[in-house]
This record gives structure tokens, sequence and C-alpha cells, in this order.
């Protein structure tokens, strides 16, 4: 980087040039070191166009790169002296690669910090970039004194004659050549434009100052090719796009609500494409319009394979399994056993379709808490809340303020079909779950019937109905063991006091049904089950690596088959391990 002067000096002088000598120079610098063209494009039909009706393989293509691909970007603000330290933080959605830091200085209005804070600010920077390849130094994003040096102006990538804004122009116009004249339709507002009569805008739906942070640090070429590319590019109204502005999905999406698969698809396909990173508020509302829009092209709901059909506009850095995303779980009654594409792809649809999404609030009222659980259905929005009164300990909060509280929220519950008043699980596990002594097919007990599985060598009593010894491999560490009575367990893999909120209030037969599922049972250590005691899987995951896989899978199943809520941030474990799971299953 250049001294404040020169780079000031610089900025004013393009500031200072017309727009048609800097679209001179920059066509100049594309013909001499720009990318390769691309085919060119004879008509305008010929030019891609995000808003096309994509397949169910299309949507599932997305939502497997937005996992797998897009990485995940933080910003954070601080002060230093009389400028502002801005920094944006990019992570591997899978956790596989270094996070990479960029930052800039500016001053209070986001532009160029000027003065002896910002140039010692610079200096420091400039030497961290220069030890780390994974820490870059910057400049704010300045609109046009950026864009046009950075970026380019409106390029012929393609070697037609024709740069990329009146390719785009033309195609949403259905013209069939290149010119601009007729009537568009602005898919942002959903309604039909005449271009000669309405400011018309060639909108890049990721905007430019939000590749800022990342693009200034690459080639030329690669920003080019960003900029100029039709599968970013759509037609729309002036004031519209400056009311989009440099806005991202969580902020603003058309008000044409029929555009949002294909706007969804294209910040996806693009992020994928050239390597943009997206905030976790975005990914979120990304995540849950794709596959929305995936599970509108599926004839079938039960369907276990996609119907065949790609866009060749598309071009993905990787395609998922084909198993994925509708694979059925194979038939199997042991968590062990639940491991390949088929046991993960099940799981992730489960997880994001049929696993309902925990929050929790807590509320001090005298001397006791009302803790609120709300349960919301991630397909059908479904929301239930379920409300108890408990002590600072996590226990029953006796004395009037308790029993007032209590009386409160019983009358809330009468009636109601979506609120209930509950209780903390503490003494009442045996009372509401039993044992595990429900009888199995096998004729065994619960309990004995998962330690005859997951047992090698297995000793019997004398009538043969109660396991007395074996040794078995403890899928949590990865250790082998030999039975002892004291130290052998069966543990819940969801844990029975995450589940409680929900089943305390079903009836006693779904209470049993899940306390003796043999999908959610393991034989392990006593030591191992008080490590693990209820934590779900943001605390804890097995520190044995070979069995995460099987472990997320679990907690999926039994989630979704019992209508368990899971906390986001559990979702978002259990999701990152099995699309990793995914991955590495190839």
């Amino acid at each position: 980087m250049g001294t404040p002067e020169q780079e000031g000096a610089v900025r004013h002088l393009l500031r200072g040039f017309s727009a048609a000598l800097v679209a001179g120079v920059l066509a100049v610098g594309l013909l001499l070191g720009g990318a390769e063209p691309a085919s060119a494009y004879s008509r305008p039909s010929e030019v891609p166009n995000p808003f096309q009706d994509y397949s169910a393989q299309d949507y599932a293509d997305a939502l497997w790169n937005l996992e797998t691909e897009v990485g995940v970007r933080t910003r954070d603000q601080r002060t230093s002296g009389d400028c502002e330290v801005i920094t944006f933080e990019v992570s591997d959605p899978l956790g596989d690669q270094p996070t990479r830091t960029y930052t800039h200085i500016a001053d209070d209005d986001g532009w160029w910090c000027s003065g002896d804070d910002a140039d010692t600010l610079r200096a420091e920077l400039d030497e961290k970039g220069d030890s780390s390849k994974n820490f870059f130094h910057g400049r704010p994003y300045e609109n046009t004194a950026q864009r046009v040096p950075y970026y380019g102006s409106w390029a012929d990538v393609n070697g037609n004659g024709v740069t990329s804004r009146t390719e785009i122009h033309a195609r949403d116009l259905g013209n069939s050549s290149f010119t601009l004249s007729g009537s568009y339709w602005d898919h942002y507002t959903g309604q039909r434009v005449n271009i000669g009569t309405t400011e018309t805008h060639g909108e890049h739906m990721i905007p430019v100052g939000h590749t800022w942070p990342e693009m200034q640090h690459r080639s030329r070429e690669d920003r080019v090719a960003y900029y100029n590319d039709p599968m970013n590019l759509t037609s729309t109204i002036g004031s519209v796009n400056r009311e989009k502005s440099g806005h991202t999905p969580s902020e603003w999406m058309p008000s044409n609500e029929d555009a949002w698969c294909s706007y969804a698809m294209t910040w996806v396909h693009v992020s994928a494409k050239h390597e943009i990173s997206q905030y976790e508020s975005d990914i979120r509302h990304l995540r849950g319009i794709l596959w929305e829009c995936l599970d509108n092209e599926l004839p079938d709901h039960d369907a276990d394979t996609l119907p065949q059909g790609r866009s060749s506009d598309l071009d993905w850095p990787s395609l998922p399994p084909e198993e994925y995303p509708l694979a059925q779980a194979p038939d199997g009654t042991s968590p062990r056993d639940m491991q390949g594409k088929e046991h993960y792809a099940h799981a992730v649809r489960l997880l994001e379709r049929e696993v309902p999404v925990r929050g929790v609030e807590r509320e001090t009222r005298g001397d006791c808490d009302v803790q609120t659980f709300t349960s919301t259905h991630p397909r059908t929005d479904k929301r239930l809340t379920l409300a108890r009164v408990i002590s600072s300990d996590n226990r029953y909060c006796a004395g009037s303020d308790g029993d007032r509280l209590r009386a409160e929220l019983e009358e809330q519950a009468k009636d109601s079909d979506s609120f209930f008043h509950g209780s903390p699980l503490s003494g009442q596990r045996r009372e509401y779950f039993g044992y595990l002594t429900q009888q199995q097919d096998s004729g065994l007990t619960t309990r004995n019937s998962v330690l005859e599985r997951d047992f090698n060598q297995t000793e019997w009593n004398s009538t043969d109905t109660g396991v007395t010894g074996g040794e078995f491999h403890d899928p949590y560490t990865g250790e082998h063991h030999r039975h002892t009575a004291a130290e052998t367990v069966v543990d819940h893999i969801l844990p029975v006091e995450h589940a409680w909120i929900e089943l305390e209030h079903r009836d006693a037969d779904e209470r049993s049904a899940f306390y003796n599922d043999p999908k959610n049972l393991l034989a392990t250590t006593r030591d191992s089950q008080r490590e693990k005691a209820g934590d779900g899987p943001r605390n804890w995951m097995p520190s044995h690596e070979d069995f995460q896989c099987r472990y997320a899978a679990a907690w999926a199943s039994t989630a979704a088959d019992y209508q368990i809520s899971l906390y986001a941030s559990d979702i978002s474990v259990l999701r990152q391990s099995l699309y990793h799971c995914l991955t590495d299953q190839g």
C-alpha cells in the first residue's frame, strides 16, 4: 500500500476523470491483461438468466454448497484513537481451513482515516499481514472510488462487442438483438416496466460493497469476472436498486415473493462460485428459503430420490452425493449402525425439516424464576410455549411466590393447545419414565437387550434372561471395557433431561417409548455418562471422532421421531458434523 497522501492523490485524480476516459482505460486494461473471453453470446436469449425455473436438484445443489463451500463471515468494529478498526473474519463452513481475517482503518463515516493514529495503525496491520498468509490489511470501500479502478466498468467480457450491462438488459427485455427498447419484467417488484420511460439499473444482486473485504485482495481478473457475471445481474427500477442498496437477504428481500427462490439461489450460487462469504444471519435466511423451494419442487414428499435435471447455467464448486438430501435411513435398531451416506443425508433432512427449534428465556419474579421455552417447527411454523416455575438452582421453587406463579401459569394453560405449564424434572424421573424394563421383541428387558446388542462374548444368568458379563467398545471414548454391574450403564444419547420439556406433557406410552427406544440407547461406562451428563452437542461431543457422525445422526433421528426441540446452537453443531460426514464419505 502507498502512503495516505499518495493514495489520497490517486483517489482525487480518479474522481476528476470523466466516465468516458475511465471506461476507455479499463477497456484497454481488459484487452491487455483481463480474463479469457467467455463464449460470445450471439443473441440475448443465450445470456444466462438467474431468474429461471430451477429444479429440485438445483435447490439441493444450492443447499449443499451453502453448507460446504460458502464461508461464514463476522464483523467487528472498535475505536482506536481517531479511527475505527473494522475487522471481518471468514471461517470455513466445515472448519477444515484456517480462519481468514480482513481488516481496514476507517473514519466515523466509513471512509479513509487520516492522521498519526491512522498511520500507526496501518503500519501495525501491514506488519501483521506480512507475517500471516491468512491476515489481509485493506482499505474502506468508497463506492466509485474503488468500484471503477478495482472492478472496472461494464465490460465486453466475452468478445461480442456488447457490454455485460447491455447484454442483461436485452436479455430481460426479451429482444432478438442487443437493442435496448421495450419493456421488461422487474422480478423485484413483480411488474412490467418500460425501459424507455423508467430509470433502469443493471443490478448486482450480491452488491459490490458486500464483496469488497475479500475481493480487494483478489486478482483483477477475479473482480471483473464477478462484476460482469450475468447470473448475478438483473434489470430493475432505479429507485428499487437504491432502496436495496448494499443490504443482504436477512435485511432485504424482493417485494415480489415469487422471486425469492431465484434470488436465494443467486446469492448462494454467486457466493460459492466467486468465493464470497456471508453472515450467519443471511446463511440462516437463505437456508430456510431454499429448503422451502426444494420441498415445493417435490411431487412426492416421501420420495427418496430427486427428479433428474440440473440447470446448465449453474456451475457449482462441488456437487452432493446422490443420496442427499432425501435418502431414507436403512432399517436398524442400533445407533452404532447409523453410518453411511444414507443415514447422514436422512439425518440432515430431519434436522432441517422435522426437528423443532427451541428457545428459552428466564425471568426472576420474587423468590422464583419463570423459565419459558418455545418450540417452533421448521416446516409448519407451529409454535408451542412451555413454562415452569423454578428456583435459582433449577429445582422446584416453594413458597408463596412459587404458588402464585404456578397458579398464573396454570390459568394461562387452560383451554390452550399451544401453552403448557410444567415443572422441573428433579425427583420425578422414575415416576414419569420408570426403568429400562420394557420387554423388547427379543423377550428381554430394554437394558438386557441393549447389552446383548452392544457386547461381545456375552455371558448370561442361568435363565438366559439377564446379562452378567461380556466385553464392549465404548463408542464415546473408543476404549474397550469388561462389563461390571457397577461401571457399565445404558445411556440415552439424547438425554432424558433435555427431552423432559416436551415429554412431560405427553402420555405415559410416549414417554415409555422414548425412554426404551434402542436407537437412542448405548452401553457405555459410568464415567463417560457422568462426563456427558445432560449436555447437548454444543457442549459435548464424543471424544472418539469415529463415532461423532453416528452420534449426530442419532440426535437428529430421536429429536424428529419424538418431536423434541433442539437449541439452534445444538442444531448448528449437528449440521456441521453431518455435512462433514457426508463430504468425508465422498
